[in-house]
């Protein structure tokens, strides 16, 4: 959860999020495949890479930051190779850049990976690696509604500090997690051998679809990982394209929020992962001029601890709030517990002066689809702020091909064993 990264999480992500520049494309995507090879810095990997590695080798044109394919220091025919290598499945290494903007070399194909964040486990299963999990962390293991086998596998404790001598046991290729990964606690596998990569999943859409990408070329897997990436990118870019064309005016004002220690509130400014989502998916998302409890303004910040009158004063027309794992998700089927948590919410003090409470436009969503399978979060908070704009689209169905599809969970119906958002969404 994320009360466990507030406090690593607000530096890492202002140093990482806020850099990535990536390739834009018609549809709103907008992400780089960190893989080195990938010169042009778009999502793929294919032949106009190869044209440009050339294209500098010869002195054409200058260098790229991603064009040294094998990270030898120069741009030339080897890195073309390596390119072609990489696109026909026969590399035996390569070299990607991690969250910290870092060069990683892979050995490759990866066959048994340990993953220390519960998306990336079921990332893996969603683009068809997920028999190579050998190893997940504590909160994995209760994903078993819709993770049956991988949360049986061996559980090498909390993600901040697993058993590195249980993870070494295990004999992994590759060390996963989100862009929270510790540097220190990288450093500590790198000294026993291991791979570790940290990558951007934790509540970004766009990115964590590249690392998809990316993982899926790691595993020997790529096609069945462009199956997945192309399915849910094209998804979310014809909802981004519906909306796009929104004036200030049209664009629903609202306030993120999720519950920190006690009856605190927290929040996100620019930088938050779940801000940039509901940016992208039209929203005004009322982060100028936002303050902590502390009264510091946190416009560009990740996730802080927001003054409750604050949200008041800005009077959102939509509230977003996230569920901890108490009344929301897989597994969860109590309407009325989630009624109790809304409730608990929109009786905050001065809380009934909100417009968004006052017509009932306050939503809570399960933290396991907006921080953690974010896309699927993206959906249903896209179809929560604008129903009329999106009434051909059913994040429902779209969310049960999901599960049938790519997670293939047999049996799992998300309107009768979850709760994904409270109250319910309809068309």
């Amino acid at each position: 959860m994320k009360k466990d990264i507030f406090l690593s999480g607000i530096i890492i992500t202002l140093l990482t999020l806020s850099c990535f520049c990536g390739f834009v494309s018609a549809s709103g995507m907008e992400y780089t495949l960190f893989i080195f090879g990938n010169a042009n810095s778009d999502m793929n990997l294919d032949q106009q890479d190869i044209d440009l590695i050339n294209e500098i080798a010869a002195g054409k044109t200058d260098t790229t930051h991603l064009a040294d394919a094998n990270q030898d220091g120069k741009v030339d025919g080897a890195d073309a190779d390596q390119v072609k290598k990489i696109m026909d499945g026969s590399a035996t290494e390569i070299w990607v850049q991690d969250s910290y903007e870092k060069p990683v070399k892979v050995k490759t194909p990866v066959n048994r990976i340990v993953s220390l964040d519960r998306m990336i486990a079921e990332n893996a299963q969603t683009i068809g690696i997920g028999k190579k999990i050998v190893g997940i962390d504590e909160n994995t293991v209760t994903r078993g509604v819709i993770l049956p086998e991988i949360s049986k596998m061996t559980n090498v404790g909390s993600a901040d500090e697993p058993d590195i001598e249980q993870i070494i046991g295990l004999k992994p290729d590759l060390v996963v997690h989100n862009q929270y990964f510790d540097e220190a606690l990288m450093s500590k596998l790198r000294t026993a051998g291991l791979t570790p990569l940290s990558m951007i999943y934790h509540g970004d859409i766009q990115n964590s679809l590249g690392y998809s990408k990316l993982l899926g070329y790691l595993a020997g897997s790529p096609q069945s990982a462009n199956e997945y990436v192309d399915w849910m990118g094209g998804t979310l870019g014809s909802i981004h394209d519906k909306l796009s064309g929104l004036s200030e005016e049209e664009k629903t004002k609202v306030i993120y929020l999720y519950p920190r220690k006690g009856t605190a509130l927290g929040s996100g400014g620019n930088d938050c992962p779940t801000i940039k989502t509901l940016q992208f998916l039209g929203a005004n998302t009322m982060t100028t001029d936002t303050k902590d409890t502390a009264g510091k303004v946190m416009d560009t910040a990740s996730y802080f601890e927001i003054d409750p009158e604050v949200v008041i004063t800005k009077n959102p027309e939509a509230i977003v709030m996230e569920d901890f794992d108490e009344a929301l998700g897989y597994g969860f089927t109590d309407k009325a517990a989630a009624q109790m948590v809304l409730d608990r919410v929109k009786s905050r003090p001065g809380f009934d002066k909100i417009d968004a409470v006052k017509n009932d436009k306050v939503y809570l969503l399960d933290v396991n689809i907006v921080s953690h399978s974010n896309c699927l979060g993206a959906l249903y908070m896209a179809k929560a702020l604008y129903p009329d704009q999106l009434s051909d689209v059913d994040p429902y169905t779209i969310h049960q091909e999901y599960v049938d599809k790519f997670l293939k969970v047999p049996g799992l119906d998300v309107k009768k064993d979850g709760i994904f958002i409270y109250p319910d969404l309809s068309n």
